[in-house]
């Protein structure tokens, strides 16, 4: 089935009503995933451009360093340490 994606019958809605549901621990767990995925994704041109412009404009290097970091990661998604 390559190529095939099948479209999921359960929209976010109702993962986030299900995810409520749970026990804190669970979610605690589901929190963690969605924060690893967060950090796997690689973004795209139009929010890398935001990135970079957040970056431009602000004038507190703490903060240069932070967005820095968020464009690397964003751009080849993980952590890699380019």
């Amino acid at each position: 089935m390559s190529g095939l994606r099948l479209r999921s019958l359960v929209g976010a809605r109702e993962i986030i009503i299900e995810i409520q549901r749970l026990p804190p621990t669970e979610q605690a767990e589901v929190i963690q995933f969605a924060y690893r995925l967060d950090a796997e994704r690689m973004l795209s041109g139009k929010e890398l451009a935001a990135l970079a412009q957040r970056m431009i404009d602000t004038v507190d290097p703490v903060e240069k360093l932070r967005i820095r970091e968020e464009l690397t990661r964003g751009f080849h998604g993980g952590s890699s340490h380019a």
